[in-house]
């Protein structure tokens, strides 16, 4: 016998990521202005202002150590669990660690 299915709200990705990609103030553009050496420690904060280059979920408010830098984006080692990934993302969803 089947279980039917609930008809309430969809648990998808709207619902899901609806307060991680929640911004009210406008930004400017000192985010472009940073600069990232190999080495250094980058936090990952997603905007949705920018649909590039958009990180995945689960990698909001991680940290990760910058392993490669581009014109417009920048590769992260970031742990999770006890695996480590590679992220590359754009300058728009990152913003150095400690300040």
């Amino acid at each position: 016998m089947a279980t039917k299915k609930s008809s309430g709200r969809s648990h998808g990705f709207k619902h899901k990521s609806r307060n991680i990609m929640t911004k009210k103030a406008p930004r400017g553009v000192s985010f472009l202005l940073r600069e990232y050496r190999e080495g250094e420690q980058a936090l990952v904060i997603i905007d949705p202002r920018q649909h590039k280059g958009l990180p995945h979920r689960r990698y909001h408010g991680k940290v990760g150590l910058v392993t490669n830098v581009g014109r417009r984006s920048v590769t992260l080692a970031v742990k999770l669990g006890d695996k480590t990934k590679t992220l590359i993302t754009r300058l728009d969803h990152i913003k150095p660690f400690g300040v």
